[in-house]
Parts: structure tokens; sequence; C-alpha cells
């Protein structure tokens, strides 16, 4: 195989998730062809991407679909109209086999290994997905798609989907998701959870274990949830990598050459201070954030933050968790330089124990400690002299 056929589908209102979309597989994928399956995008988005795709040898074609067919199609959460779009994927291309992706994904790896996979007869290739439609505990997920071209012509399934969705558009409740999956119901191939990991879903499954990701990400990652990492703020892993990729430029993708770590790009201290909080309430902290502009302050809650709060990220020694995912906890502890006990209300989730058993250095001011046992901090403030804190870690070594 020598080119890959992708398809997407979006608005013009989703032009920079869809743009990150596709700067992220042509830096990981040469020789692509896009299709963009749109109704108001336009021609001179078109134009320039094209010419800038050039340098990969890849193209993009605009796909113009009337929106009239499906405005009034009833649509799941955080979906609109141009989701029913990818049921036309299979009758814009020219190849063999197609992949259909949403765009609110990034691709971190080569594509090669998905397109060869042989789809035993099936139509379509999926994710398997415990929300995919009508209740069922069983289903595919269709952000992903990997569909033999000619079976669905031969199946004329285009057709069939289109009469099924007009008779039961209202009456489902994901929209072109469940459509799909009425109609391929035990006939699609799973395909493993790597090729459509939807850590979108971290937003409902706050206290449930995951893995931490960041080191070693899923090859297709799904923002798959109205919690995308475009917002001001979200909750999913892997929503910094998603800023990644939209930040790159064009001559790194031609060349590969750029360090996809956030923390790198964003020039983010090694001195990491962490703070857990249930309340808004944390002493001294716009304070030492001004005075300590070389330490990066993490601030973690459990639960959303008051504005108070989530506006000291406008500092850029700043990042704000709210609805914490509560392992996440524990990955900020094992990157963390120290702890500080500076927050008013009930310790979090036995932080300072864990924060104990990871070796860390734990700082408190006298009416903020959560233990009355001294040899827990290796630093004891008074409220009234917050800048004894800020000297003492001026002269920490990292």
């Amino acid at each position: 195989m020598t080119r890959k056929s992708i398809v997407l589908a979006a608005d013009n209102a989703y032009l920079i998730p869809l743009e990150t979309t596709i700067k992220s597989v042509l830096y990981h994928n040469r020789d692509v062809d896009f299709y963009i399956l749109n109704s108001d995008i336009a021609p001179e988005w078109f134009k320039l991407l094209g010419s800038k795709m050039e340098v990969v040898n890849s193209t993009i074609h605009n796909v113009h679909i009337d929106r009239e067919l499906f405005e009034d199609y009833k649509t799941g959460p955080h979906l609109n109209y141009a989701s029913y779009f990818r049921f036309f994927a299979t009758e814009v291309v020219e190849s063999d086999r197609v992949l259909y992706l949403d765009s609110d994904i990034i691709v971190t790896g080569d594509l090669t290994s998905l397109f060869l996979i042989d789809l035993k007869g099936h139509s379509i290739g999926a994710v398997d997905d415990v929300y995919a439609y009508e209740g069922r505990k069983s289903g595919f997920n269709s952000g992903v798609l990997l569909m033999d071209v000619a079976k669905w012509k031969e199946d004329s399934i285009v057709n069939s989907l289109l009469e099924l969705a007009a008779g039961q558009n209202q009456a489902v409740h994901l929209g072109d998701q469940s459509i799909l999956n009425i109609y391929f119901e035990n006939q699609w191939l799973p395909l493993e959870e790597n090729y459509n990991y939807m850590v979108g879903v971290d937003i409902y499954r706050l206290d449930q274990e995951c893995e931490r990701l960041d080191d070693n990400p899923p090859t297709i990652v799904h923002y798959a949830s109205h919690d995308k990492p475009w917002n001001t703020y979200s909750i999913s892993r892997l929503r910094e990598l998603w800023w990644v990729y939209r930040d790159l430029d064009w001559t790194e993708i031609a060349f590969k050459y750029s360090n996809l770590d956030y923390f790198v790009r964003s020039k983010q201290s090694e001195k990491n201070a962490f703070v857990a909080t249930w309340v808004l309430e944390v002493e001294h902290l716009e304070f030492l954030i001004r005075e300590l502009p070389d330490w990066h302050f993490h601030i973690a809650a459990p639960v959303y933050c008051a504005s108070a709060l989530t506006n000291l990220s406008i500092y850029k020694n700043v990042t704000i968790y709210q609805n914490i995912i509560h392992k996440r906890i524990e990955w900020l502890l094992d990157d963390a330089t120290l702890y500080l006990d500076i927050n008013h209300g009930a310790e979090v989730f036995d932080v300072l124990s864990k924060a104990r058993e990871r070796g860390r250095k734990i700082f408190t001011f006298e009416n903020t400690r959560k233990s009355s046992d001294d040899s827990m901090y290796d630093g004891i403030f008074s409220i009234d002299r917050p800048e004894e804190m800020v000297r003492v870690l001026r002269k920490l070594e990292v």
C-alpha cells in the first residue's frame, strides 16, 4: 500500500480541531489523500492547506455535502448534522480502503498497520464502545471506521444507511452512531483499542483506575465526549498532547524535528510545586506564584473550581486541574519537587502520606497543616511571614 485515503467530516466552526487532526496524521504519515466532507468550509482554506501538504506528498479534497440532507436529524450530545456525512466516506475515494476519522482525534503514530488489517469479509472495522447505542452493552464507536470500499458499493450500504436514518433518526439516542450500529449489528470486525482510545470518557470515570498515557500514547487518541481539550479547562488525559499538535507548524511536520513534549515546548520549569485542595482558600497562593516565577505551581481540585482559583492560570507558571481524575493526583506527585500543604479544609485523598511515600518535601503554614506530626514536614512557617517560605524555596536545589 502506497497511499492512504482518510475521510473527515466537519463544518466551518470546527476548523481548528479538524486541522489539528490533519497535522497529527501528517506528522507521522506521508502519502495521504484527505477528503473533507462539509457544507460550508471556505475554498481558500483548502487551497492554502493543500499547498502546505505538498511537502509530505499529500492532498486534500473539498467534498461538498448538502446540509439540508441531515439538518433536521436528531443528533446526540456535542454532535451536529455533519456527523451523518460519514455515511458517504466510501463514495468519495478512489481507493479500495478508506479510514474515517472524527475531528476530535489526534494520531500519534504510523497508520500503515491499521490500513493493512484483514477485515475478514466484513465491510467495516471499529473499536468496541460500552456507550455504543441505545443502552446496548456491545457495539462500536463511530469515530474511527475502517471500510472496505468495494463491499460497501456491492451491498449498496450507503443507500441502506440513508433509508434507515430517514426512518429512525428521531428515535435513536446517538444519531449516526446509533444508525451505524443498528445496521451493522454483529457484522463488524472489532479493532484493537489502540486504534480508538477514548480518553474523552475520563470525565465519567474520575474515581476509576486508569493508565497514565503520557510516555506511550495510543496510536489514535479520541476525545470522545463534551470534554474537549480545546475547552478552557478539560479533564481528560492527554489534553496537553492535543495542544502540541495544534501548535505544530508545517516546517516541523515536513522535517519531523520537533519535540512533542508539551512541557518542553512550553518551557515549563522543572521545579514543580503541587497543591491539592477541596476549597478556594489557599494561603498566600498568589503571593507565592508571583514571588517564585521559576517554580511551576500545579493546583488540583477534585471539584469544579471557583473563578478566583481558575483565574490564577493567567500566570505562565500555573496549571489548574479542576474536577481532576483522582489517579492524576498521584501522577502529579510523581513529577513534583515538593508538596505545599497550604490549603484550608480537609486533606485531599491522603495526599500527604502519598507525598511522603515518594520522598517529596512538604512545606506548610502553621494554620493550614493537616498533620500534627512535625516530622511530616520539611518546613512549617508562620502565616504572617510567607516571605520565609519564599526564601527557602528560592534556595532549594532540584
